[in-house]
């Protein structure tokens, strides 16, 4: 054969190649339904009323964001038990171009379970994605709340750690730092990666007691005796959704993405107290002096709670140094620890106020007329 046509026919076989080698990635991605990447965060889900002045009407649970392939899905079913709502959706196609794609989606959960009103309270709400082989795969989790805002649980600062729940053990030798200060919270998570000691930062606006804090790793920081100044580094981590049921008691949420899986996520659920250094008995760590605070009064009454009256298994009750007041409280156990779950602040024997969110440097009740009411601890 001529040299010319050799070097013809070679050009013409590698052209060839890359049309080939073109057209399988083109089919490739029609074919692959979940080839471009998405994240927790792509999805906003929300609740919406149709009135805020009447919030218990069934309102709509509300998903935009975007979809990461043309194949959009529908909502195949909705469940709603308790305060949980899960979400089941289904991809309309098998041939979807990898194509980041704007999702709206609108159903009612409480009508949808033959319900005339959603109850008021915080909701944990899921996002399932149906796969073909039958399964399904976790894709969202979000806390939502139907009513007003909740600021009586808003946290107390301080160390906060992991207790075991009824479906996962406590994170050994992790624990968080929390700090509230307005309507913004901050949150560090000292945990462990492959065995090696790592932190997270972050913060969020929390206007009530739920809030969902994007968590970044710091890496490759200056050790403290360092002169190098150089800065560390901050990488997307995981995400901790929070909500506080007292000012020392929170449910937690971390999420991550399914190393397996391009759209799947993994939760990790958490039972977080902020729990007293000191030992002996759990009533100790509630002496001290005490200012009650009502929210239309500008005058406080101070209490100098000093004397442990009673103390058993169920219940302590604390004396205040001139003999009138007294603290009495039930406990309830958290994970293993005692926390005072009730309390009843009584002046010679009658009811001043009850508290049932309490903290270790707050408690927060109403008292007999209904007013809300605080008992804050004074600084030693």
């Amino acid at each position: 054969m001529h040299r010319t046509t050799k070097v013809m026919v070679r050009r013409a076989s590698r052209a060839a190649r890359i049309a080939l080698l073109v057209l399988a990635a083109t089919v490739l991605a029609q074919h692959s339904c979940l080839a471009a990447s998405f994240d927790d965060s792509d999805l906003s889900v929300r609740l919406v009323s149709e009135s805020s002045n009447a919030p218990q009407w069934p309102p709509d649970l509300v998903i935009s964001g975007t979809w990461p392939n043309a194949c959009l899905p529908s909502v195949s079913r909705s469940t709603l038990t308790d305060m949980h709502i899960d979400v089941e959706l289904r991809s309309s196609g098998s041939h979807c171009a990898a194509v980041p794609t704007p999702l709206s989606l609108k159903l009612n959960p409480a009508r949808t379970a033959g319900l005339d009103q959603l109850a008021l309270g915080i909701y944990q709400v899921r996002l399932f994605q149906r796969r073909a082989d039958g399964s399904s795969a976790l894709i969202a989790f979000r806390l939502l709340r139907s009513g007003g805002d909740d600021v009586r649980s808003r946290p107390e600062n301080g160390f906060w750690w992991s207790v075991p729940t009824a479906t996962a053990p406590a994170l050994t030798g992790s624990g968080l730092s929390i700090e509230q200060q307005g309507s913004h919270v901050a949150v560090t998570l000292l945990s462990y990666e492959h065995g090696a000691p790592a932190w997270y930062f972050g913060s969020a606006a929390m206007p009530g007691n739920i809030v969902r804090i994007p968590l970044t790793r710091m890496v490759g920081g200056d050790e403290p005796f360092s002169a190098a100044g150089t800065p560390p580094t901050a990488e997307p981590g995981l995400t901790l959704n929070l909500q506080f049921l007292a000012p020392s008691h929170a449910l937690g949420w971390l999420l991550r993405t399914d190393t397996g899986s391009n759209m799947a996520i993994q939760a990790q659920e958490l039972d977080l107290l902020r729990l007293p250094f000191g030992s002996g008995h759990v009533g100790n760590a509630w002496m001290g002096e005490w200012a009650l605070l009502e929210d239309e009064s500008r005058q406080a009454r101070i209490f100098d709670l000093v004397d442990l009256a009673t103390a058993d298994a169920e219940s302590f009750r604390l004396r205040d140094r001139d003999g009138h007041g007294v603290l009495q409280c039930r406990i309830e156990s958290i994970g293993g620890h005692p926390m005072p779950a009730y309390c009843t602040l009584l002046v010679d024997g009658s009811v001043l106020a009850d508290f049932d969110h309490n903290g270790l440097d707050r408690l927060s009740g109403i008292d007999p007329g209904g007013h809300v009411i605080r008992l804050v601890r004074l600084p030693r």
